[in-house]
């Protein structure tokens, strides 16, 4: 039982490795993480509309009469930030936010025309920007502190949103894949269950990949020691994307697995040539459908993860350093100051690393990436963003400084190909 295990658990690697991308490539093709927050600047300044019959995960693309968002965008300190050939950009830091904020509404960036565009307290930015102001004292620069610290708190919320549209979109990538190439759950666990030649042949793949994961854990330290400084903005080339998606899927299919559908020639129509294989219980294949889908939202990491605990139980194979482990709890991590614990600047996470990365995770990528011991803890920090996109110079990839799926398994588990 347990060879069927590892076998169905790669299986779901391989899947999720293929919904991600596929997730992915959506995301920097609509550009959604710049939708995002200028939707969550929007709701900030009041320019969200409260009620809307919009779906949540479309609502960043019917944002109407949203002037002052428009206009902050306008600033060059914001439009400069935008990735060439995209609309907005992906980052903005709360230093910039606040002096562009400032600038804006007083239009000269003096307290007293500051004062008087907040005087209103009927207005919201009168509501919510005027006690800040007052209780600042006049000291513009603790008024743009305080600004600072609720556009991290603002984000911290848009986090939030990043990480339930996250799941919802795997979730129905994953439900419309497993429909389209009919990965049915219950019909592959029947199938190799008949056909013990298969399993065996998905174990000795998986212990495979599981011994890998561990000797790269061991001569991970040695791999990267130098750091670069990459623009922030650079987003992940689409082409490249769909290169490595066409991997996924071709890595997928070749495992020969009890997946798709019968085809017809006799049929009248291109639709009516599809047909459930001979032995696929028909009145149980949604609900399969649905068990893939649900295990495509927890991400290769953690059926990897899951898989080299099958071998420790089984006695097949040594478990891979618990840091480089996986779960489905995610986190979002800002960066401290050694010497007195307070914050010196926020970390932006993009949504793969704010859904699908926790603190083991992110010890385990800086081992990977060669971070020194003593600094490895479990955060985010510019040194792992430079170390990254050191890594992706010397391997020929899109130099990026953002993780995300093929890039953590290609730095966990090398032997998998980043799929």
């Amino acid at each position: 039982m347990l060879e069927i295990l590892i076998a169905v658990f790669l299986i779901y690697a391989l899947f999720s490795g293929l919904v991600s991308g596929v997730n992915e490539l959506i995301i920097q093709w609509l550009e959604m993480r710049g939708k995002v927050l200028f939707e969550g600047i929007a709701m900030m300044l009041g320019e969200l509309p409260k009620k809307t019959y919009k779906p949540g995960i479309f609502k960043p693309f019917f944002i109407k009469d949203a002037s002052l968002t428009e206009d902050l965008y306008k600033h060059p300190l914001i439009d400069s930030l935008s990735p060439a050939g995209g609309t907005r950009p992906s980052y903005i830091s709360s230093a910039t936010f606040s002096a562009v904020l400032v600038q804006t509404l007083s239009n000269d960036g003096s307290l007293a025309a500051l004062r008087q565009k907040l005087d209103d307290r009927n207005t919201h930015l009168g509501k919510l920007f005027g006690p800040m102001l007052d209780e600042a004292n006049g000291d513009l620069e603790k008024f743009k502190t305080k600004l600072e610290a609720h556009f991290n708190e603002v984000m911290d919320r848009v986090g939030g949103w990043y990480k339930r549209r996250a799941q919802v979109a795997l979730f129905t990538i994953g439900l419309a894949l497993a429909v389209l190439f009919n990965v049915d759950s219950i019909h592959i666990m029947q199938q190799l269950q008949k056909d013990p030649a298969q399993v065996e042949k998905l174990v000795q793949m998986a212990e495979a990949k599981m011994q890998a994961i561990e000797e790269q854990n061991q001569k991970s330290n040695a791999n990267v020691d130098a750091v670069s400084e990459v623009d922030k903005s650079v987003d992940v080339n689409i082409k490249a994307q769909f290169a490595d998606l066409k991997s996924q899927f071709e890595a997928f299919n070749n495992l020969t697995l009890p997946i798709g559908w019968a085809f017809s020639d006799q049929s009248d129509s291109f639709l009516d040539s599809f047909d459930y294989p001979a032995q696929q219980n028909r009145s149980l294949s949604l609900l399969g459908w649905l068990l893939t889908a649900l295990a495509a939202t927890l991400g290769a990491p953690f059926w990897f993860d899951a898989i080299s605990k099958l071998f420790t139980i089984r006695g097949a194979g040594k478990k891979p350093d618990e840091s480089a482990t996986a779960s489905a709890t995610p986190i979002v991590q800002v960066v401290t100051s050694p010497e007195n614990g307070t914050v010196v600047h926020d970390i932006q996470l993009n949504d793969f690393e704010a859904s699908r990365l926790n603190g083991d995770d992110i010890e385990g990528l800086q081992r990977a990436l060669g971070i020194p011991a003593a600094k490895i803890n479990g955060k985010f920090s510019e040194e792992l963003r430079n170390s990254l996109r050191e890594w992706q110079r010397i391997t020929g990839k899109t130099v990026t400084g953002q993780f995300d799926e093929p890039t953590v398994l290609a730095l966990l588990y090398p032997e998998s190909g980043g799929k």
